[in-house]
């Protein structure tokens, strides 16, 4: 049984929907079968290639994107890549010179038009952050704060033009009151990041929903021991005599001078530990024997990645790029889940991310500027034909 144009966008629109039956999928492929025949389509890797670049390419131009910008659904759950490559192209041999596309994308740019005017009102996070000094008093640290801040233990806190946190020691060792016990903590809310300048020099950068504990000074204290909870990118001082430790959940990192990034999320079950420069040491919590702390222990070298899980730490090629992609202002994702693409802008634009029903089992590539608003954030997503609404800062995936 042969079917019409009209019956044919009929089944096109179900199908799209997940309603068509396997009868009506069976008609619709066989009305494919014919059109490709009068078009000379073939069915090579290289003609689905070439199709599939000029769909993508005509969808960035009607959404007014460039391509360094955007993200790629690699993934579509529930359909083999020939029947999807089948019938796109069949979609596409039947729009020519039909108002079905045009139809189409006025309902698409209608619903995207809902969700923008809510998600334009939410803009990118902020360079700012809360300083918890070691007396409980605490400062909102923002580019309109500048100049001296406080002083404790014999250290002098400012905020430098550049927007940095600087820790600077103004009197002699032995003229501070106990600065060991004096403890500040610099924490980033979902939607802030910022830059601590430490007593030693070292430069560590936070990102959004992170905290990082330190000593006020580092003067009486043989090792420089700071503790992490979330992600920041450490530029390490040199000091032989002083190793610099950073504790986070369930590993300790050992350096003398370094630059190495760290993802130590709570609602993470993994850590990722990044090295750029020099070399270090990661070691599993919980093991006090020298003996059995070696056992797992693993040394990084430039270019490597940690992976610790639990009571396991593995040691696998680093993606310098995606790792600290973070810190010079972009998201990059390389075949990521969704759920981890909405896990990092939750963070970034302080969102609740709400599932209703089955998880969508796409994987994006592409990167887009942190700067961007969640409106462009969500046109990006809305290609990919993932399903979901706004509701203040609720974004619900249906």
């Amino acid at each position: 049984m042969m079917i019409n144009e009209k019956e044919a966008l009929t089944l096109l629109s179900k199908y799209n929907s997940g309603t068509a039956t396997d009868t009506e999928v069976k008609l619709l492929e066989s009305w494919y079968s014919a059109e490709i025949l009068k078009q000379n389509l073939s069915e090579t890797e290289e003609d689905f290639s070439h199709l599939k670049d000029e769909i993508w390419a005509g969808t960035l131009q009607r959404a007014n994107l460039v391509e360094e910008e955007v993200f790629i659904a690699e993934k579509r759950p529930a359909r083999s890549i020939k029947r999807w490559y089948q019938l796109t192209a069949a979609a596409a041999v039947f729009i020519i010179g039909s108002v079905y596309l045009i139809n189409r994308q006025q309902t698409a740019e209608n619903s995207l038009s809902k969700n923008l005017e809510m998600a334009n009102h939410i803009t990118a996070g902020k360079n700012k952050a809360t300083l918890t000094l070691a007396n409980g008093h605490q400062i909102i640290l923002s580019d309109d704060v500048k100049g001296k801040l406080a002083e404790e233990a014999g250290v002098c806190i400012t905020k430098t033009k550049n927007g940095e946190l600087l820790y600077t020691i103004i009197s002699k060792p032995g003229h501070a009151a106990s600065p060991g016990s004096a403890y500040n903590t610099i924490s980033t809310a979902a939607g802030e990041n910022y830059q601590v300048v430490l007593p030693d020099g070292s430069k560590i950068k936070l990102n959004a929903a992170s905290s990082l504990k330190y000593p006020a000074s580092f003067t009486f204290q043989k090792e420089r021991r700071v503790e992490l909870i979330g992600e920041a990118y450490f530029e390490v001082a040199k000091d032989k005599n002083h190793p610099f430790k950073v504790k986070t959940k369930g590993q300790e990192v050992e350096v003398l001078g370094t630059h190495f990034n760290i993802s130590s999320y709570a609602d993470c079950a993994i850590t990722h530990t990044t090295l750029l420069e020099g070399s270090v040491k990661v070691s599993l919590s919980g093991y006090a024997g020298e003996k059995d702390r070696a056992a797992h222990t693993i040394l990084l070298k430039p270019g490597e990645q940690a992976i610790q899980k639990a009571n396991n730490i593995t040691m696998l090629p680093a993606d310098i790029e995606q790792a600290t992609a973070w810190k010079e202002g972009w998201f990059c994702f390389k075949s990521t889940k969704l759920q981890d693409v909405l896990s990092e802008a939750a963070k970034w634009y302080d969102l609740e991310i709400v599932y209703k029903g089955a998880i969508p089992t796409d994987r994006f590539t592409g990167k887009i500027p942190k700067a961007a608003s969640l409106g462009k954030f969500i046109k990006l997503l809305q290609l990919s034909d993932i399903k979901f609404s706004i509701e203040g800062r609720k974004m619900i995936i249906n």
